[in-house]
């Protein structure tokens, strides 16, 4: 597909004493107008060449026409022209509309727009389940700089910057990252064996491509509803206990997943030696953890994945409610020498914004909320708020058990819950067995795309829901009704 999209900066030439310059004036259309502002202030123009002021008119003089053209990917790339970035087209829904995927066909009719431009509480929809950024998708584009100066005029300095700024711009411009989510893991002792890592074990854990929507992703995260340990006892002021055995992370990085919550109310069901423990074999693994630590600086540090443009900062935070026994948020909190869960909100929202001003994509990872419900208690709805105007351009939610709706903030977006992932040995309600991956899109710090991947959660493994249809439209109903209840 050629898009007849263009900027083009004109670049005048004029005569001074000394060095050869000009005046450098920006065109575009509004769309693309950053863009080109971006590159220019981005890369330091040559010594004579600046841009006008407001009041300067140029139009008598000769003209050095420097464009920035939007154009298929499979175009040649022109002489003395350089390319200087990627831009994707993609239709968009709302955030609440039954619609996540279509033909190429049907984008088209629906109509395309830059992705950047897409925000929360809109949403860019996949091509035949494909985002963009990955092979196959058809609405791509090559950001391409190039140079026409008048006969007999090379254009001097201004080529070395034309070239010099289209490979800095390039370096800076970000690719679509699919982040995939998924919610509680805790595996009970009769499938202890299939934890092995061998890769039949996980295959009958996670069954029907259920693995491949964790591996499929370019990072695939998850709640660790469970102590990886043989040792410690079982806390008598918890009712529910959760143990895996020892080598379990590095079965679940195997199985495609790349960084772990922590940050929850069973963290510490085996005490702290099973907490110890549990860190001990996620770092031996190369599992990424967030939410817990040996110290509250610790557990309340972002994690980073990526560079540059494309890096993510990954923020845990637990608020869950005191249980049936009496066992309470504040003795799994940790403190500045004591070991527990990132429960102080103050610690959490500085480093939010830390992240943020960092230039990083902040993506908090929250578990608290009231089980068995299908919609967010609003005090959950009161601290997710709280961290998207920190900076999050993400916040999940887990502890719900149940899967729960999306909503927009700000431009930043809000999942409440992604209820159960893998939850074997436990007797959970019905309601509870149908659940999703969410897939979300990232580009440019901001979350422009949701897919969703039903799952059947059940007793004994996790299976793909064949019913993708009725599970979107689920999804959205839920989401619609987040709106009705503002």
């Amino acid at each position: 597909m050629t898009c007849a999209l263009a900027l083009a900066v004109l670049a005048e030439s004029c005569v001074v004493r000394g060095p050869i310059g000009g005046t450098l004036t920006l065109e575009a259309e509004p769309e693309l107008m950053p863009r080109l502002e971006a590159i220019v202030a981005g890369y330091p123009l040559p010594a004579g060449w600046r841009l006008p002021t407001p009041s300067e008119s140029t139009t008598s003089r000769p003209i050095v026409s420097i464009s920035l053209l939007a154009a298929s990917r499979s175009e040649p790339l022109p002489r003395g022209a350089f390319p200087c970035g990627t831009r994707y087209l993609a239709a968009q829904a709302d955030i609440a509309q039954d619609l996540y995927s279509v033909s190429p066909r049907r984008a088209e009719e629906i109509g395309l727009s830059p992705l950047e431009s897409i925000v929360p509480p809109r949403r860019a929809l996949a091509v035949d389940g494909i985002w963009p950024g990955k092979a196959g998708y058809p609405f791509v584009q090559r950001l391409i700089l190039s140079l026409r100066a008048p006969a007999g005029d090379s254009g001097g300095a201004i080529v070395k910057w034309l070239a010099a700024a289209a490979a800095a711009a390039a370096a800076r411009d970000p690719r679509p990252i699919d982040l995939a989510t998924a919610g509680d893991i805790q595996v009970g002792e009769s499938e202890w064996p299939l934890l092995s890592g061998s890769e039949e074990g996980l295959s009958s854990l996670l069954r029907g491509g259920v693995l491949d929507l964790l591996r499929r992703p370019d990072i695939a995260v998850a709640n660790l509803e469970s102590t990886i340990s043989a040792r410690g006892f079982p806390n008598p002021r918890k009712r529910f206990r959760f143990r895996m055995p020892p080598g379990s992370a590095a079965a679940l990085r195997k199985a495609g997943l790349g960084l772990v919550l922590l940050g929850n109310n069973h963290s510490l069901d085996f005490g702290s030696d099973a907490f110890e423990d549990t860190i001990a074999d996620l770092d031996e693994s190369g599992l990424a953890m967030v939410g817990a630590g040996r110290t509250l600086s610790e557990a309340a540090a972002a994690r980073y994945i990526g560079a540059g443009p494309d890096r993510i900062a990954f923020i845990g935070y637990a608020f869950f409610p005191d249980e049936m026994l009496g066992f309470t948020l504040s003795e799994a909190a940790a403190g500045p020498t004591k070991a527990g869960v990132s429960a102080d909100e103050a610690e959490a929202m500085g480093r939010v914004r830390e992240a943020a001003v960092s230039g990083a994509t902040v993506v908090v990872l929250a578990h608290g909320g009231v089980e068995y419900l299908e919609a967010p208690s609003s005090a959950a709805r009161a601290l997710y708020a709280r961290f998207a105007d920190a900076g999050a351009a993400l916040v999940v939610g887990t502890h719900p058990h149940l899967l729960q709706g999306c909503e927009a903030r700000n431009g930043s977006l809000i999942a409440y819950s992604l209820g159960n992932f893998l939850f074997t040995g436990e007797a959970e309600p019905p309601a509870a067995w149908k659940s999703a991956v969410l897939d979300f899109l990232i580009y440019g710090g901001k979350v422009r795309g949701i897919m969703v991947h039903p799952i059947v959660a059940g007793f004994d493994y996790t299976e793909i829901d064949q019913d993708q249809k009725t599970a979107e439209t689920r999804f959205s109903g839920l989401c619609a009704d987040l709106l009705v209840s503002k």
